[in-house]
């Protein structure tokens, strides 16, 4: 392996993998470290035993539409075919809180608004309006998000343009707004269209609606879409993809120091063996990060520190979750299960708003009062995961806090219970669930924190809030540095799951190449 790069990427998360991808198809000389023995960070699977777990839930919307943005990119990769993307069905169902008796969230705006509009005929004309915008808002960026691509039509970029005038009128607006403006106080049709909240947020008061609107239209308008087999296969097709283009991928080798020039500007990395032993250094003009801003301070000589991390410091970190996977000896339909994804809401819920309170509940032993949980059965669809053990996933609202000075057995004791805990909540909306569990894993906001090199175990980056400038600013998160030729490549410069993952990549190699 040289010593000397056009570019190094830290991290093999899939931003840092996108980027350094499209870096070595461009024909920049590219290095991707990695601390982990393999890629991928979120977008991972493992197995405990037979039962194959997800690193985090995964569902996205199906990346085949060319009005989602991360059509362009992974066509750009040459990994949209590498993989098989399986339809997933209806959005999800929801049950229990405001909403009460279940109700199925099917995809398609259409059937969307059907669905809607029977089950809350008051509600009519503000479903209408809202479903409207969050057609408009997910077909017109998706179009723009070709990039000079979409004005090589130029009646299809003029008509994604005028597409985003709710967009422009509502950039600045949280989903609470603009629900209030449609739904007044109708908490059900509120919680029906966004029971699914967690995917980005816990409080609709500061999710930006704009963001919402695109993330929430792309599963309507197109469909969502898992990756048989596990998300795994997709960080390893864009594995392949950067060293079929000549790039070199290094596993178990954190990055400790990021070093400059003369003048402040990116001159290599320092990488390591996990106990610090080995230090080697390695040069590039052009650092690119897929590691949490927090960790590139850290990494950066002292006297740089500040200025970096100037920009980032009063911004709120994104929520973090707590994962369980069970593995069960039946198929989860024996058991009632009737849908790919299902929203339990507990009965003390009366609002969306509600989802705020959910991540405390975990500071205590678990109680009467349970949280809002998300159930995905992999078995619903042709998941690749096999079975048995069939595997079911529940993800709910965690935070770090938590779990914050616990010894290790109080930690295990309070983590088993909260396992516990939650079967038993599912075992009374799915009476015979626990009896036919076989193998159980539970990860807590602690765990994402060191799974991921995140911060308060924060999944999705920085917090999802409204802008806080004019729309021609563009969004508040950005590839780009107060460190010219260092970037970003993750959550941190645009936002959570894959679609803002993979799209905070592309743009970070794009602006690397375009110099800016």
């Amino acid at each position: 392996m040289t010593a000397q790069y056009d570019v190094i990427v830290i991290g093999a998360g899939l931003g840092g993998l996108t980027a350094a991808a499209l870096l070595a198809q461009a024909g920049r000389k590219t290095l991707l470290v990695e601390r982990n023995y393999g890629v991928g960070g979120a977008a991972s699977t493992y197995k405990a035993g037979d039962l194959v777990i997800e690193a985090s839930l995964h569902e996205t919307a199906d990346p085949y539409s060319h009005i989602e943005p991360k059509h362009h990119v992974l066509s750009r990769l040459g990994v949209l075919d590498a993989v098989e993307w399986v339809p997933t069905g209806a959005v999800y169902e929801v049950r229990g809180g405001p909403v009460g008796a279940p109700f199925l969230l099917p995809d398609g705006f259409t059937a969307a608004r059907a669905a809607l509009c029977d089950r809350y005929p008051s509600a009519r004309d503000g479903i209408a309006s809202v479903l409207s915008e969050m057609e408009k808002a997910a077909t017109g960026l998706g179009v723009l998000s070709q990039g000079q691509e979409a004005f090589r039509n130029p009646g299809q970029a003029l008509s994604a343009v005028m597409k985003l005038g709710p967009v422009m009128r509502g950039w600045r607006l949280s989903l609470a707004e603009r629900f209030a403006r449609a739904f007044g106080e109708d908490e059900g049709v509120k919680c029906a269209l966004a029971a699914n909240l967690p995917y980005w947020h816990d409080d609709p008061d500061t999710l930006s609606w704009v963001l919402f609107a695109v993330a929430q239209g792309g599963y309507l308008g197109c469909g969502g879409r898992y990756i048989q087999g596990g998300s795994q296969r997709l960080s390893n097709a864009i594995a392949r993809a950067l060293k079929s283009a000549g790039g070199e991928l290094l596993l178990r080798r954190p990055v400790c120091e990021i070093l400059l020039d003369g003048e402040g500007r990116p001159s290599g990395v320092v990488h390591a063996r996990a106990n610090g032993d080995e230090r080697v250094e390695v040069y590039a003009p052009v650092i690119v990060s897929n590691a949490a801003p927090v960790h590139v301070a850290e990494m950066l000589p002292e006297a740089a520190r500040a200025r970096f991390w100037s920009p980032y410091a009063r911004r709120s970190l994104s929520i973090s979750l707590f994962s369980a996977t069970f593995g069960l000896s039946v198929r989860p339909a024996e058991v009632g299960f009737t849908s790919y994804s299902t929203c339990l809401l507990p009965e003390w819920m009366q609002a969306l708003g509600d989802y705020r309170k959910c991540g405390d509940l975990l500071a205590h032993m678990p109680a009467e009062t349970m949280p809002a949980l998300t159930i995905v059965d992999y078995s619903a669809i042709d998941s690749g995961l096999g079975g048995p053990s069939y595997p079911v996933a529940v993800v709910g609202v965690d935070k770090i806090a938590n779990w914050a000075g616990l010894d290790g057995a109080a930690y295990e004791d309070k983590r088993d219970r909260w396992r516990e805990a939650v079967i038993g909540t599912i075992d009374r909306e799915f009476p015979g669930f626990a009896s036919h569990i076989e193998k159980a894993v539970f990860s807590t906001a602690s765990t994402m924190r060191s799974y991921l090199n995140a911060p308060d175990g924060a999944i999705y980056g920085f917090a999802p809030l409204p802008p806080s400038g004019p729309i021609w600013k563009g969004p508040d998160s950005t590839p780009n540095t107060p460190i010219p030729g260092l970037y970003l490549a993750s959550s941190y410069a645009g936002n959570g799951g894959f679609t803002g993952t993979i799209l905070a990549g592309a743009t970070a190699a794009e602006r690397v190449l375009k110099g800016r």
